[in-house]
């Protein structure tokens, strides 16, 4: 186990990609799942989190979206080394163990389920990962509330989250180069935390020191 900070002070950054908006319909392409404490920081040092890319059976329906936009994603998830999906949840608990420890029963003391639009993934994770999500608190850490306070009630130009050298320049840390665009699971996790670190920085001002 390596965080001794109390778990509730853990954030679990999540996001799913897949392949229809429709819960009942999607299957799942890909997976990113990372832990940080409260200040952004990986729970271990070094530590990149898991980035999975989900076999999917090669006469599975996709939206005409997905077709279009994630095309190389899709050859990836239909190629052999992509992971069994029923392998993902396994990977995702075992990944929670090693940095948390065993599961709590106290659901007010387990990690926050964190990233933009996060309740779009919480949906899709209750019917594909439940396991996953008994391990987490009732809360959510959602971006995009932030964001259209930002936008709306503010007036302030968009987080440009396409942008990875703005990305970049936001991260708390920086034993990673983001890479990739957006609808990219890893990647989108890692553009939630710098705009997270953007708005504390730049509005909110949590901390002086």
């Amino acid at each position: 186990m390596t965080t001794s900070k109390p778990l509730q002070a853990v954030y679990c950054w999540f996001d799913l990609e897949f392949t229809d908006l429709d819960p009942a319909k999607a299957a799942i392409l890909q997976l990113a799942l990372w832990l940080t404490d409260v200040d952004l920081r990986p729970l271990e040092p070094g530590d990149t989190g898991l980035n999975l890319v989900v076999q999917l059976p090669p006469d599975t329906p996709v939206s005409p979206w997905v077709a279009e936009h994630l095309a190389d994603l899709l050859e990836r998830c239909r190629s052999p080394a992509a992971t069994p999906v029923g392998a993902v949840e396994q990977l995702c608990t075992q990944y929670l163990d090693r940095l948390l420890g065993p599961p709590v029963t106290d659901i007010t003391l387990r990690p926050v389920l964190a990233g933009n639009s996060v309740h779009n993934d919480w949906r899709l994770a209750a019917l594909h990962f439940p396991a996953l999500l008994e391990r987490l608190h009732y809360r959510l850490l959602d971006i995009s509330t932030l964001k259209q306070q930002w936008l709306t009630w503010l007036g302030q130009p968009e987080f440009e989250k396409e942008d990875a050298a703005l990305v970049k320049r936001w991260l708390p840390f920086d034993h990673i180069d983001p890479a990739g665009q957006r609808h990219d699971a890893f990647y989108d996790i890692l553009a939630s935390i710098a705009e997270l670190h953007f708005y504390r920085t730049q509005w909110l001002q949590l901390k002086t020191t």
